[in-house]
C-alpha cells in the first residue's frame, strides 16, 4: 500500500480525505493543534509554517505521496493578517513542494476557485487568474511557489462542502445551521461557484494521485448554482423551511473582503483525465445528508481530537462563522 501524507487532516478535506483512503493507503495525518487518532494511520503535529518543518517531516515519514490540504481559508480573517496569510497560503505550500522534490515525492496542492476576479465563471485552467482579496492572492502565490518548486505537482482548484470534524461552520453547515435554529439568514444571488462534495473530490484527488498530470486541474462539481440557490438546496434536503433564506447581494453584505461573483469552474479537462462526468450537486447534498444519519458524521468527528499543545504564536482561533 503507497504511503499518502495529508496536510490539514484535521480541516474539512483532510478529514473527508482519510476517511476515503483509509482502507487503500498507509494514511499519514499532518496537523498542527488536533491530534488524529485512526486505526493504522500515522498522527504527526507540527508547524509547517517553521522553516524547515516540511523538509523535517518529509525525511521522517518517507511519504509516496502528499496531498497538501492545510490552507489558511478566512476570507476575511485574511484580509486582516495578509502576512499570516502569505506564509500558511503561499510561503508553506513552496516550502514542501521543495521537499517533496528533493525526495522525489508526488504532490497534490489545493487550491481555490477564489484566485479568479469572477468577471465572467466559466474560468479553464488556461485562462488569467486575478484575485480581487488577499485570500485569493496569497493563494495564487502558492500555486505559483509549488509549480516553481516542483513542476511535476498538480495544483487543484476546487470549490467544496460538507461536514467538519472540527467545530467549524462549513457554508453549507452554516446555512444549516441558522435553518434549524429557525434564524433568517442571506443567500447570495450575484455569487455563483460549482460545489463539489467532500467525499466527491476526495475520491477524484486519490484517482488523480497516481496519473503524471503537472500543472493546474480544476476538479469541482459540474453545475453552476448560487450561494442563495445553494442555501435553498440544503434546506430542502433537510426538510427545513427555505423561506428563511433572504436573497441578498455580495457587495451590500458589509463582509471586510471584496468577494468575486461568478467562480464557477469548467472541469472538462479533469472530466477527460478520470474518464468520467464530474459528480452533480444534487445526489452530493443527498449523500451529506445521509451522512449525519448513517454514522459518517460520527466517525468524522472522532477523528479529531484537541490537545494541550499551545498554538503557535500569531495563529488565529478556530472561526465557527462560515465564509460567505
Amino acid at each position: 500500500m503507497a504511503r499518502l501524507l495529508v496536510t490539514g487532516a484535521s480541516g474539512l478535506l483532510g478529514a473527508n480525505l482519510l476517511l476515503a483512503a483509509r482502507a487503500s493507503h498507509q494514511l499519514i495525518a499532518a496537523t498542527h493543534r488536533q491530534r488524529i487518532e485512526l486505526p493504522g494511520a500515522e498522527c504527526v503535529q507540527l508547524d509547517l509554517a517553521q522553516p524547515g518543518a516540511a523538509h523535517d517531516l518529509l525525511r521522517g515519514t518517507h511519504p509516496d505521496a502528499v496531498i497538501h490540504c492545510a490552507a489558511f481559508t478566512d476570507v476575511d480573517a485574511c484580509e486582516g493578517h495578509p502576512e499570516l496569510a502569505e506564509r500558511l497560503n503561499a510561503e508553506v505550500p513552496g516550502w514542501l513542494a521543495e521537499a517533496c522534490a528533493h525526495e522525489g515525492t508526488r504532490m497534490i496542492h489545493i487550491s481555490t476557485d477564489a484566485v479568479f476576479d469572477g468577471a465572467q465563471g466559466g474560468y479553464t485552467e488556461d485562462d488569467l487568474p486575478l484575485p480581487i482579496n488577499v485570500y485569493g492572492a496569497t493563494k495564487r502565490s502558492g500555486e505559483q511557489a509549488v509549480l516553481a518548486a516542483h513542476p511535476s505537482s498538480t495544483v487543484v482548484r476546487t470549490n467544496l462542502f460538507g461536514w467538519n470534524a472540527q467545530p467549524k461552520l462549513s457554508l453549507a453547515e452554516w446555512f444549516l445551521d441558522r435553518l434549524r435554529r429557525g434564524e433568517p439568514c442571506t443567500g447570495f444571488t450575484d455569487v455563483s461557484i460549482s460545489p463539489l462534495a467532500a467525499d466527491d473530490l476526495a475520491a477524484c484527488l486519490l484517482a488523480l494521485l497516481p496519473m503524471p498530470l503537472a500543472g493546474v486541474l480544476h476538479v469541482a462539481g459540474s453545475e453552476a448554482v448560487s450561494k442563495y440557490q445553494f442555501g435553498c438546496m440544503v434546506a430542502e434536503h433537510f426538510g427545513l423551511q427555505a423561506d428563511l433564506i433572504r436573497p441578498g447581494l455580495v457587495d451590500a453584505s458589509g463582509l471586510r473582503a471584496r468577494r468575486p461573483h461568478r467562480l464557477t469552474l469548467d472541469v472538462r479537462r479533469a472530466e477527460a483525465a478520470l474518464g468520467k462526468p464530474m459528480p452533480k450537486l444534487e445526489p452530493g447534498l443527498r449523500r451529506w445528508a445521509e451522512q449525519e444519519r448513517d454514522g459518517t458524521l460520527d466517525r468524522l468527528r472522532a477523528l479529531v481530537h484537541p490537545t494541550s499543545r499551545p498554538a503557535a504564536r500569531g495563529l488565529l482561533p478556530n472561526n465557527k462563522v462560515a465564509p460567505t
